[in-house]
């Protein structure tokens, strides 16, 4: 009877995950929004945003050698809602048109960042870098802020953008925005390991650190027609084995995988209890205060400033110290909002404040902040 029971029991475990799961068009199982053991490979869907691509002759990001990916010039989203000028730099307008020189008596600013430097899901009014520049000239400052944030990048390629692009327009500060979950982007060079949807059919650089000393790997990064030919036999590839995310043991068949219940389980445990421990040898917190730190040190032997602005999600607000902050804080100028951050969200509501990018109150908030921060005297 036990045993009865016990298969019964199992059964319908079967049938229930198997009822609310899925398989996507590459093989892959999930239960709702959770992958299941053995991961595949998406090619079929890579092949298609590949194909995309290169069809499309106004697609608003482009394949760069160096970046991975990048603005195109004088473009703007399907939807509208971003507008890029002819330097790839968000403005409210395609025909913004900016000298590389700032006019006398103009502090120009350069930010950049990702999404949430370049300020998704608002108008580019409501930006916290249009905000900064809006404040600082009601401050009586001349100011010019040029936003060269991208959605996807990490640390390393917003830095990487500064040199090939941004430098190009001799700011007196450049503000790098530091979302916390960019540090695990550095570790990336192949999107989809790292996050799946919404797929960047490109590659990306990264650096490493080999005897202290950074290193970029992965450039110039494979041109779209050389992608598929890469990932279809990616355990040959020369750099797969920088690839932090990719753990060639999730994608091996296993017999007892076959059963969708066993894979839930399975994975859920591996990926909840083990999952810090697919690089026990790198770590990304290292590699990240390497990266910026030696970039802050290249800025101010130019003469420039460089400020780290800390961007919070929602779970940082509930975080009662940020060891990495602390330890960027030795070496570089951090400036971090999450008090105002805080208070706000006991009135609002954390969600009602970071929906998923920053909302428009959200953006006001780092923009006071960072405000206060320069008409202090940076002191």
């Amino acid at each position: 009877m036990f045993f009865c029971a016990l298969l019964g029991i199992l059964l319908s475990g079967e049938t229930l995950i198997r009822s609310f799961g899925h398989l996507d068009q590459d093989g892959n199982f999930w239960a709702r929004s959770f992958q299941c053991y053995p991961y595949r490979i998406p090619l079929k869907t890579w092949h298609e945003k590949i194909n995309q691509y290169q069809q499309s002759k106004n697609t608003s990001i482009l394949y760069d050698p160096l970046l991975g990916w990048a603005p195109r010039p004088g473009s703007q989203s399907q939807d509208g809602y971003y507008l890029y000028n002819e330097d790839g730099i968000r403005a409210d307008r395609c025909d913004f048109v900016v000298s590389k020189t700032p006019a006398p008596g103009v502090l120009r600013i350069v930010i950049v960042g990702d999404s949430f430097t370049r300020g998704d899901d608002v108008s580019f009014e409501d930006t916290w870098g249009y905000l900064l520049e809006k404040n600082l000239k009601k401050a009586g400052i001349n100011a010019e802020v040029l936003n060269f944030g991208v959605g996807g990048y990490g640390v390393d390629q917003a830095l990487l953008r500064w040199k090939k692009t941004g430098s190009l327009y001799d700011p007196q500060i450049i503000i790098l925005g530091l979302p916390l979950e960019n540090i695990l982007r550095n570790g990336n060079l192949v999107r989809p390991f790292y996050a799946p949807s919404p797929m960047f059919p490109f590659f990306k650089p990264r650096f490493i650190l080999e005897k202290g000393v950074l290193k970029l790997v992965d450039t110039p990064t494979p041109t779209p027609d050389k992608i598929m030919s890469i990932v279809e036999k990616f355990d040959t590839w020369e750099y797969s084995k920088y690839e932090y995310w990719y753990d060639r043991n999730k994608y091996q068949d296993r017999l007892f995988l076959n059963s969708r219940l066993i894979s839930f389980c399975y994975s859920l445990f591996q990926e909840t209890f083990f999952k810090k421990q697919l690089h026990p040898k790198e770590d990304l917190e290292l590699l990240s205060l390497a990266i910026i730190s030696a970039f802050g040190n290249e800025l101010r032997s130019q003469g420039k400033i460089f400020d780290v602005l800390f961007l919070p999600s929602k779970e940082n607000l509930n975080s009662p110290s940020i060891p990495f902050l602390e330890n960027l804080q030795k070496t570089e100028t951090v400036i971090s909002p999450r008090s105002r951050f805080l208070e706000e969200a006991g009135k609002s509501g954390a969600r009602t404040l970071i929906p998923q990018h920053y909302s428009a109150k959200a953006n006001k908030i780092v923009a006071d902040a960072m405000t206060e921060f320069i008409l202090k005297g940076r002191a």
